[in-house]
């Protein structure tokens, strides 16, 4: 029995040890909670325009327009965002292993792998692959997340996410998402194929993204 207590316990401080669990925005939060409500309903709307889209430099941050819900059992949602003048969508990625890693700028853990993803994508940039970072559970304005970009710049795509993106992945996958850093690597059918929770190193991301490439 003391031997199963300390096997929980060392998988509950390595979770604490590689993710932000979304209640300590909640407590680093000033605000009541109605007007937490209130916010997230003016970003679930997409009436915010702090986040203007940017593909220049070192920054390619782009705002999530519209999210579709799941169209079944971890069948991963679709959603819109625009660049460079045209709309995308993650349905138009199908046929491409993805990987979808929502992270915030908070989030200690999301930021110290950041750089791995960063030479993954950049590896893999000939391959079927492509990934998308999506920030969530902010806090602060919006343009934070560009000062973020540029003082950390990545070599991927990032997407300024809302509620309504946290929710669809979480009914897609069937469980709540409560943490940061979540990754999701969808398959080449557009299915939810793996589900990461916490901070991953590049070898690691690397042998899952390779079950699905191959």
């Amino acid at each position: 029995m003391k031997k199963i207590n300390f096997i929980l316990l060392l998988f509950i401080s390595a979770a604490i040890l590689t993710s932000c669990n979304k209640e300590s925005v909640d407590k680093q939060s000033t605000t009541k909670t109605n007007e937490k409500k209130d916010a997230l309903n003016q970003d679930k709307n997409n009436t915010s325009k702090e986040v203007t889209n940017s593909s220049s430099g070192n920054i390619n941050l782009f705002k999530v327009d519209k999210v579709e819900k799941s169209s079944g059992s971890k069948s991963a949602p679709n959603f819109f965002w625009t660049e460079k003048g045209s709309q995308v969508s993650l349905k138009d990625l199908k046929g491409k292993v993805i990987l979808v890693n929502l992270w915030a700028t908070w989030c200690g853990p999301c930021i110290r792998e950041m750089p791995d993803l960063s030479k993954i994508s950049e590896e893999l940039k000939d391959k079927n692959f492509k990934m998308l970072g999506i920030n969530i559970f902010q806090q602060e304005k919006s343009k934070k997340v560009e000062d973020f970009l540029n003082s950390n710049p990545v070599s991927y795509t990032i997407l300024d996410g809302n509620q309504e993106v946290v929710d669809a992945f979480s009914d897609a996958d069937g469980k709540p998402i409560e943490a940061v850093p979540t990754t999701f690597i969808i398959d080449k059918s557009g299915k939810i194929a793996e589900t990461i929770i916490g901070g991953r190193d590049k070898e690691t991301f690397l042998k899952i993204i390779n079950k699905y490439l191959n």
